[in-house]
């Protein structure tokens, strides 16, 4: 796609979530249904911009009123997520003055509220309650989401999936604490891996299979999941919070 067509569309698509008439999930995967001819590096770039903008969302609507087209535009472009070169190339000249003005602000030069981009009434008990660990807590909501995937136990061990997944040219390195879990570098297209198709694998994150292990569910217990809802069990975006 030509950039100047790419960043159109992460301006229609940054406008159509902020209207927050729907999750952003759902929002995404609608205009994925209309825009079939989407590849899949577009649809990476698409959903990266939306999500980067919705976790920085304060941030940019401070720094998008001194751009010089319309906001969805600005926003689209303070948080596009692909190739710099790429997003230059569709911007004009003016454009791009105002990027690299934006980009030379120092986060020490921005208010606390532009750092941290959180609800204000989530600020102070989070400060009380982490402390010294609040920015870094901050900097960590900030970054782009691993993606984790879980073993299933049952029909494969995790050393074997590792290597499987190797061979298929995917990083996968085992996760910190979960037995069952897997982190993927980048974003491969797991449903063209023999892995996925088997069901050798599955998309969850870390956090969730500790939840899991934790409730130590044995064979006839009932477990109810609260959080059962598309896309719960698999936090790849931190946009819920955001709102």
């Amino acid at each position: 796609m030509h950039p100047k067509a790419l960043l159109d569309a992460c301006s229609e698509l940054v406008a159509l979530t902020l209207k927050f008439d729907h999750p952003a999930d759902a929002v995404l995967s609608r205009f994925f249904r209309e825009h079939r001819g989407l590849g899949t590096r577009e649809r990476n770039t698409l959903t990266e911009t939306v999500y980067e903008v919705l976790r920085k969302k304060l941030l940019f609507d401070h720094m998008a009123p001194s751009g010089s087209g319309p906001r969805d535009r600005s926003l689209a472009i303070l948080g596009f997520h692909g190739p710099d070169d790429f997003l230059r190339s569709a911007l004009t000249d003016q454009e791009k003055k105002w990027l690299d003005q934006c980009r030379q602000i120092k986060a020490g030069d921005l208010m606390e509220r532009h750092r941290h981009n959180l609800p204000e009434w989530l600020v102070q008990p989070l400060k009380d309650q982490l402390g010294a660990e609040f920015w870094p807590f901050v900097d960590a909501l900030d970054a782009q989401g691993a993606l984790d995937v879980r073993v299933n136990a049952l029909n494969a061990k995790r050393s074997e999936v590792q290597a499987e997944l190797a061979k298929a040219g995917v990083d996968a390195r085992p996760t910190p604490f979960s037995p069952w879990g897997l982190r993927l570098a980048g974003k491969p297209a797991l449903n063209r891996l023999d892995a996925f198709a088997r069901g050798a694998l599955e998309v969850q994150n870390e956090g969730s299979q500790l939840l899991a292990l934790l409730t130590d569910a044995k064979r006839g217990e009932m477990v109810v999941d609260f959080c059962a809802g598309a896309g719960c069990g698999h936090a790849q975006h931190r946009a819920p919070l955001r709102l």
